[in-house]
């Protein structure tokens, strides 16, 4: 009866995964296909110094007021969307999540860029 209703659970988590799954599938292919769109904007301000990539794992204006502020606030606006589907489906927080994909872009970076340290301060890679 235990292995029952451990087997069922599982079942049903799978269930309610594979559900969530397609009703995103739609969502992710725009954010997708949005991205895309952005990154070769994104890559350009990047190389200009113009924005960086904060400890959090969302773009960051440099200056105060600068070029680039409407395509930093829509590209973290997705990385937000996507980060919170990846902690629903692993049980993680966001911040969690954004803080290992912030260790995955430092890492895949190209020198020049501006990234944010896990203490604050910000040097280029």
């Amino acid at each position: 009866m235990k292995n029952r209703t451990f087997v069922f659970c599982i079942l049903a988590a799978s269930m309610v995964l594979l559900a969530a799954s397609f009703a995103l599938a739609g969502e992710a292919d725009d954010i997708k296909a949005r991205m895309k769109e952005r990154l070769g904007t994104i890559d350009s301000l990047k190389a200009q110094g113009l924005i960086g990539e904060n400890n959090q794992g969302l773009l960051e204006l440099r200056e105060a007021v600068g070029k680039g502020a409407d395509i930093v606030a829509e590209e973290n606006r997705d990385r937000m969307v996507v980060y919170q589907a990846i902690a629903r489906q692993t049980g993680a927080t966001v911040e969690k999540v954004g803080a290992r994909r912030a260790l995955q872009i430092r890492e895949t970076a190209v020198p020049g860029t501006w990234i944010q340290t896990g203490d604050g301060t910000w040097q280029k890679k």
